[in-house]
């Protein structure tokens, strides 16, 4: 009996030290992976290894200006080296740019990117869009913010005639006298009064808004001057509940403001 008992610890014990040899082997190996990868890229400055996960290499690559970026892209460079190229194109003043690259050893399956630079932070997911983390819209692209802190009502629209197209009239309300502010940065190519006034802005990327509706004007609101998400274009009308409407086009096409909303952030 007892040395039947003496076998089975023998055994058990056998077995465990075979299993933290294994063990150990493996997470070595792990450990050799990570450091030789940074071996070979030394741009490579930071490791992250998770024990209970796969071992994830966290590389960071710092760019001064645009001639940082690798004129050929391969390999994991083709994953950020579009964007930073458009970054250095349309927002030079965003260098030095710093890219984060997130991926598991052995396979170098891609976990995350991302690139920040002065004011932009943009991150990547795999097999996802750019996103902006400060608002959570697709970058490159117009991220559209409400006109008033109230409510969009569900889109009408209005035929001149029976060929005609249909004109979206965004409908938003709040309460009266309330700042209006424009839905992306512009530069203002028209105002107009009836009995209130409409204010036509171009945002670039071929896409235009008119508000209408507003009582009075801000100040910043003249024809050529530009105009941002934060500045006010005019004012609500002095009622318990007010009214604009805002008629976006795009690519001479009208858009709903759900669609143009939502497309950003999806």
């Amino acid at each position: 009996m007892y040395s039947l008992r003496a076998l089975l610890i023998t055994v058990f014990l056998g077995i465990l030290a075979l299993f933290l040899v294994i063990l150990f082997v493996k997470k070595s190996k792990s450990v050799q992976d990570t450091q030789s990868y940074t071996k070979l890229n030394p741009t490579c400055r930071e490791l992250k290894i998770h024990s209970k996960k796969n071992n994830f290499v966290e590389c960071f690559l710092n760019l001064e200006s645009i001639y940082d970026i690798p004129a050929n892209s391969q390999d994991d460079d083709t994953l950020y080296v579009p964007m930073a190229k458009f970054i250095g194109d349309r927002f030079p003043d965003e260098f030095p740019l710093r890219v984060r690259h997130i991926f598991s050893i052995p396979d170098k399956q891609t976990d995350s990117i991302g690139i920040s630079g002065t004011k932009i932070n943009l991150v990547k997911s795999k097999n996802s869009t750019w996103k902006n983390k400060a608002n959570g819209c697709r970058f490159p692209g117009p991220c559209p913010v409400m006109p008033i802190k109230g409510s969009a009502i569900p889109q009408i629209y209005a035929k001149e005639d029976k060929k005609a197209e249909r004109i979206f009239r965004n409908k938003f309300s709040a309460i009266g006298e309330a700042p209006v502010n424009a839905i992306l940065p512009g530069k203002v190519l028209k105002i107009e009064r009836d009995s209130l006034f409409s204010v036509t802005v171009y945002h670039s990327e071929n896409i235009y808004s008119k508000t209408s509706g507003l009582y009075s004007l801000s100040s910043n609101t003249q024809i050529g001057n530009e105009v941002s998400q934060d500045s006010e274009l005019g004012f609500l009308p002095p009622k318990d509940t007010a009214f604009i409407f805002v008629e976006i086009t795009r690519n001479g096409k009208y858009e709903s403001w759900d669609n143009f909303f939502k497309e950003s952030r999806e």
